[in-house]
Formats: structure tokens, sequence, C-alpha cells
């Protein structure tokens, strides 16, 4: 099999993570606590996190996300500004925080020929915002948002600001301390390559919380709990799969930022140059943008989205994703919201061989 939808979950995992994963199920209890704090080590450092006391790690980004919105200090009438690349995870918050906070929403464009129109968004932030929420990069088109202006921008205007790794964690290199955003979240069993059910939330000392007060653990010294979300509120620290994210990350640091760079972007530019050369094969988004993850989104002139999954894996066993990628937003933008896309997106186990073969079978 040619597994393709590393964009969905990265796999096969390193044996590495599946040794870390067996291990911790026959540890005892007393030695979890060991997990957790070298889980937490390895996870700040990795990202830049100067402050691993603001750091929590959730069963998925999506369940981040919840915590980051349910529990931000909102007031009627703040202005909530977000791009049209994102995934249903974080445009759902948008929605909802307007039916049930009063919250006003603002949703940025595409550009001429970038995924994100900052233009229009600096026009947007002069007029006031409490906060930008963005996905660092799209699900579905596999472009890079310009996300370091955006948070540039952000603190020129006084905007909270929240970027969503999901897509970037494990596939560009991310330095919080110097980014600086308020929140950034991600997803552990994608680019990082952690197994499923694990992800992380990260909230600077800046943002104001109102969750609700709920101590988990004694504090010498302290009878009242922090406003700040603690595992009462994200749930109980998924053990298991913060052994396995831990391995995922030592394998990763083990290659090489530069080695596993390099061999993504080869592989990204032989599968869109050889995508775009074919008459009957639409490559979805931007294709003089520049700025890509592993993850490219097509349409066929001959096939459905579904007889392009169908015939792919029966005549050659490759496997892509295959639909509307939780992103309905993104489609809207980019023109697929009636038909989906078949995304193809390579990691660090794929080969030249493997996109080769993919190409002939187009």
């Amino acid at each position: 099999m040619i597994y393709l939808n590393n964009a969905g979950t990265t796999w096969p995992k390193p044996e590495s993570v599946n040794q870390a994963i067996a291990r911790f199920n026959e540890l005892p209890p007393d030695q979890w606590l060991a997990v957790f704090e070298e889980g937490i080590q390895t996870v700040t450092n990795f990202f830049g996190i100067s402050h691993p006391d603001r750091f929590l790690f959730t069963q998925s980004c999506t369940q981040a996300l919840t915590t980051a919105f349910s529990d931000f200090a909102w007031q009627p009438g703040d202005r909530l500004i977000i791009s049209t690349m994102e995934h249903h995870a974080l445009s759902r918050w948008f929605y909802k925080l307007q039916q049930e906070r009063g919250v006003e929403g603002v949703i940025i464009p595409r550009g001429e020929d970038s995924p994100f129109d900052l233009e229009l968004f600096e026009h947007e932030l002069k007029k006031g915002a409490r906060m930008v929420a963005i996905s660092m990069a799209s699900n579905v088109s596999g472009e890079i948002l310009p996300f370091e202006d955006i948070v540039r921008l952000s603190k020129q205007y006084d905007a909270f600001c929240l970027l969503d790794g999901a897509q970037t964690a494990g596939i560009i290199p991310i330095d919080i301390a110097d980014l600086d955003p308020d929140i950034f979240v991600f997803a552990g069993h994608k680019g990082p390559y952690g197994t499923q059910g694990i992800g992380g939330l990260y909230i600077s000392e800046r943002v104001p919380m109102a969750c609700p007060s709920a101590a988990c653990e004694i504090t010498p010294g302290s009878k009242t709990s922090s406003a700040f979300p603690t595992y009462c509120d994200a749930g109980s620290a998924p053990m298991m799969t913060i052994a396995g994210l831990t391995a995922g990350i030592k394998w990763m640091e083990s290659k090489g930022w530069d080695q596993l760079i390099t061999h993504r972007q080869r592989l990204v530019s032989q599968l869109r140059s050889g995508l775009a050369s074919m008459e009957s094969i639409e490559v979805i988004g931007s294709q003089t943008y520049g700025r890509y993850t592993a993850a490219v989104s097509i349409r066929s002139a001959s096939l459905s989205i579904s007889e392009l999954k169908e015939t792919l894996w029966s005549d050659h066993e490759i496997l892509g994703s295959a639909g509307f990628q939780c992103a309905p937003l993104a489609h809207e933008a980019l023109g697929t919201h009636q038909t989906g896309t078949f995304r193809l997106s390579v990691g660090p186990m794929n080969t030249e061989e493997e996109v080769e073969i993919l190409l002939k079978a187009f």
C-alpha cells in the first residue's frame, strides 16, 4: 500500500512510538508522573514554549480549541476574526460564539494569489478586534497562511491571536517564544508522529480566561484555584498517548529538521509539478503562492472524487482522503463545496518512487 493521507494521520509510526506505547501499558502507576514530566519537557522544548506551566495536554486539537474558546473571557460585542480556510473544529466556534455569547464575527477572504488577504485583514483590525483565530495552514489546499504577519498585525492592533497548528506542527519549525502568539493549539497524531488521541494547548499569561474554578490537587499555601484551565477542564492527561508523542518528537529530532524538510519539500514539489502538468487534473488553490505543507488537493475531469479514490485503491492500492476534509468554509472559498476534493499528503516515510507510481497511475 502507498499511504498518502499524512495530513489526516501520519502512518506508519516509527517503531520507537509503538514501543513507547507498549512500555507505558506495563508501567506501574508510581512511574506515570515521570512519563508526564518527560512529555511536558519534550513538547515545550520542541515548540519553544518557555513557560511549561502554561501548557496542557489534550486528547485532540479539537479539544484544545474547545477549551480555549469556551474558557476565554468573552464579552458581548467582542469581534472575532477568522479566515475562510478554517477547519470545522475552529469555524464552529466562530458561529457558536455569535449565537451564544453575543460575539461579532468577521471572515477574511482569500487574497488575489494567496490564502489570506492581509490588506483587508489590517483594515478590519483597525475597526477593533478582541481575537484573531486562524489555522496556520489549510488542511484542504496545503497552503500555509502568512501567520507571522497575522500575529504581528494582531499585536499591533491589540487583538489576541490564536494559532491552530494542526497542519503545521511537525511540518515546519515553530518557535512559540519567537512567534509569541497568545494561544497555540496542535494535533499530535499528524506531523509530530504521535498516535491518535493527543493534542496540546498553550495559553500565554496575557490571556484573560474565565473558566470555572476547579482545583485538581492541593497546592501548599494556596486556598483558591486559578482561572487558567487545568486537567479538571481539559480532561485527564492522556498518559499513554503522551508517551507515544514524546517518542515521536524524539524520533523527528534524531532525523533533524533539515533532513525532514528537504525530503518533504522534494516530494511535494514532485507531486505538485507532476499533477499540474496533467490536463485532466485540477490542482486546488494557488499554484504560484509558494508556501505549502505536505498536502495537495485535486479534482479530476473524468472521475468523481469517490470514483477517483476507489479506482486508485482498487487498481494501485494508493490511499488518499476523499471528501470535504471537515472544512466547509475552505471548500466554499476554493469553489469545491459541491464536489469536495481528493487530498494527497506525503510524509517522511514516503519515497520519490511512490510519488512516481502515483503520477503514472493518473
